[in-house]
């Protein structure tokens, strides 16, 4: 990786600007992709009551913050605080004399990002200033890359029985790009004073936007979920919209059916999936009808209001600001050689949906437990390794079905589960060995979530939950009690076979509860119905 100034100063800057004006041209799309038209299911185009087909057409802007220790430009922290200006170095504060430094860690996170969805990782790229006076921008300009991106092209697979939107799906990637987030203004109640937190104003994020090619706001949704996926699956991103850390804006048409593109609007802001879909659904509508009274549809920037479901008008992109982006000065081009993009390359885990074919084939997971596991940032890895040696079906019902359910119910994530693998993995073997009973075992459970840092094994003895497996004592108390009560017994060779569950639970009044009662079920059923 290298940062390369150009000999002369002033030469450069009009060579570089001539370069950036140049390398907007591939941008600029052919006539011919204006009637652009993806196969729709029918499913998909929405008919109006005049009985006129519309089909939408969605592009995504996803700004998704990159998961390193620094900023992108200074050495303040990147993780956020809640302690407001407490990770705010000179640099992110626009102190004169304060130059940026690129952070060589949010450059390797883009190119894995890139890798994962076929992008081309380009040699060469740059940084520009895109100027606007906000005053959690102290700076007075974003640090982007307009002109020469990191990457560009790509794709990215919604396959509709793992992502829900019942076909398969592929979505193009028009480019990546790494730029600087802005700070925090928190606006007070008196309506007059703004307070500024500039602990995010620095943190490197990558945008990634789409080309077109979505139909629909449930394809939208199941498209971020799967780029979400993917972004925690490499590690390039916590991506959590409740954190702030993800962030999208949706551009919507409406066209009739093969029709050429209409007029889009963007929707800025949006960060939650239920935000998205409702904002999508209700653009689309309201763009429907203005189409059918012959209204245009106005090229503006809109928001999402969450109380009333609705988009309202912010601007209109006529009136857009002109962001004056010019090349920085203080930044040297990007230049990347094939060995620094292969080394990223070879340090990237088993792709994506590879993982998630991998778990049902090796491990006979459902779609459900396939899910809920992937969308657990570190829950795969935690799975695997209390599978490991062990079934995989009953370790997936452990995670999902008890530690998860438990976790949840304390407002706990995995990352803070007190329960590492090995120990949920000893739980599990005392189960199967039948010394404790799966009723047991949960107690158990509950106490090491609880903060109990003992042994599966203690906790069992210290409670007395430990069961006495003694073949010859169990038969004995099988026979005691059969004898006890001759017509169930007879009732049962007759054939009521689930009167059985009856001898069962007198086994297990007699032992206290000690006894394994899948045990004891198989010997009364030797005993009453000669099964082997």
């Amino acid at each position: 990786m290298r940062l390369l100034f150009p000999h002369s100063p002033q030469r450069s800057f009009r060579a570089t600007a001539s370069s950036c004006l140049h390398s907007l041209k591939p941008v600029l799309r052919p006539r011919a992709l204006l009637y652009r038209h993806l196969s729709t299911p029918p499913s998909l185009l929405r008919t109006s009551a005049s009985g006129k087909e519309w089909e939408a057409v969605i592009g995504l802007e996803v700004h998704a913050q990159l998961s390193t220790t620094t900023k992108l430009f200074s050495p303040a922290p990147a993780a956020p605080s809640p302690s407001p200006n407490t990770r705010v170095s000179p640099i992110d504060a626009a102190f004169p004399g304060t130059l940026p430094l690129l952070n060589p860690a949010c450059v390797k996170l883009a190119i894995a990002t890139a890798l994962a969805l076929s992008s081309t990782v380009r040699p060469r790229s740059s940084f520009d200033r895109k100027h606007y006076f906000y005053g959690d921008s102290p700076q007075g300009y974003q640090i982007t890359q307009v002109f020469d991106p990191i990457a560009r092209g790509g794709e990215l697979k919604v396959l509709g029985e793992l992502d829900g939107i019942g076909y398969d799906k592929t979505v193009g990637i028009s480019q990546l790009q790494i730029e600087q987030d802005s700070g925090k203004s928190v606006h007070a109640d008196d309506g007059v004073t703004t307070l500024v937190d500039l602990n995010r104003a620095g943190v490197g994020v990558l945008e990634i936007v789409t080309e077109p090619d979505l139909r629909s706001a449930e394809e939208s949704v199941a498209f971020l979920k799967k780029l979400q996926r993917l972004l925690w699956h490499i590690g390039a991103s916590v991506a959590e919209m409740d954190e702030g850390s993800w962030r999208c804006d949706v551009n919507v048409s409406v066209r009739p059916v093969n029709g050429p593109l209409g007029t889009r609007t963007e929707i800025k802001h949006l960060m939650k999936f239920t935000s998205i879909k409702e904002a999508i659904d209700y653009e689309i509508d309201r763009q429907m009808a203005l189409l059918e009274r012959n209204q245009p549809v106005s090229p503006e920037t809109r928001g999402f209001d969450t109380r009333t479901g609705q988009t309202t008008r912010l601007r209109s992109k006529e009136d857009a600001v002109d962001y004056r982006v010019f090349p920085d000065p203080d930044l040297p081009a990007l230049v990347l050689n094939a060995a620094e993009i292969d080394a990223v390359a070879r340090s990237l885990p088993e792709p994506l949906d590879t993982r998630r074919e991998r778990l049902r084939e090796q491990h006979k997971l459902s779609i459900y437990q396939v899910a809920v596991l992937m969308d657990e940032p570190g829950a795969v890895e935690y799975f695997e390794s209390v599978a490991r040696g062990r079934e995989g079906k009953k370790a997936a019902n452990w995670v999902i079905g008890e530690l998860f359910g438990w976790l949840k119910m304390r407002n706990l994530g995995l990352r803070e589960s007190p329960v590492d693998p090995a120990l949920l993995g000893s739980l599990m073997d005392l189960v199967e060995s039948g010394r404790l009973s799966g009723l047991r075992a949960k107690d158990a459970l509950h106490l090491m979530i609880d903060g109990d840092t003992r042994p599966p094994a203690d906790i069992a003895a210290a409670n007395g939950w430990t069961q006495d497996n003694d073949a010859a004592a169990l038969e004995l108390l099988c026979d005691e009690i059969v004898a006890q009560h001759p017509e169930t017994a007879d009732k049962v060779r007759a054939g009521k076979t689930r009167l059985i569950k009856f001898f069962v639970g007198e086994v297990m009044k007699r032992t206290k509860g000690k006894s394994n009662p899948v045990i004891v079920a198989t010997l009364l059923r030797k005993k009453l119905l000669g099964d082997e």
